[in-house]
């Protein structure tokens, strides 16, 4: 495999309006699910002095990733890049801002990013097969 084939479809894929409204509505359950969890859960977990092995912490990441990858196919009407190309720039276009431009510094968030990104693409793979 030549990194060209690693980044780009050949041919690039066409979607529908009813496939992009689909992860549209996917993307706005994601978020809202994200928001909910975030001002309901964590201050949960944290007012009860509760271990939830960080997920708290973290779930603001573990939101994040899949929102992002929906985004990315939301936005676009015609898919050129293959799915692993499309992971692997989330994570690290996460790493780059847990590293540079988080106010706060988490090992626990890169790790968070990392484990969301391996789920991410067997997901993917599997919500392709099914939508064909």
């Amino acid at each position: 495999m030549s990194f060209k084939e690693f980044i780009y479809l050949d041919p690039p894929k066409e979607q529908t309006n009813k496939r992009r409204i689909l992860f549209g509505v996917l993307l706005i359950v994601w978020v809202g699910l994200g928001l909910l969890l975030n001002f309901t859960y964590r201050p949960y977990i944290y007012s009860n002095h509760l271990n939830d092995f960080h997920i708290a912490d973290t779930i603001g990441n573990i939101f994040a990733v899949p929102a992002a990858i929906l985004f990315y196919y939301v936005i676009n009407k015609t898919v050129k890049h293959t799915k692993l190309f499309v992971v692997i720039l989330t994570w690290i276009i996460w790493l780059l801002y847990e590293l540079v431009l988080s106010a706060t510094f988490d090992w626990r968030d890169i790790i968070a990013n990392t484990i969301m990104c391996l789920l991410s693409y067997p997901i993917m793979v599997l919500i392709g097969k099914k939508l064909k």
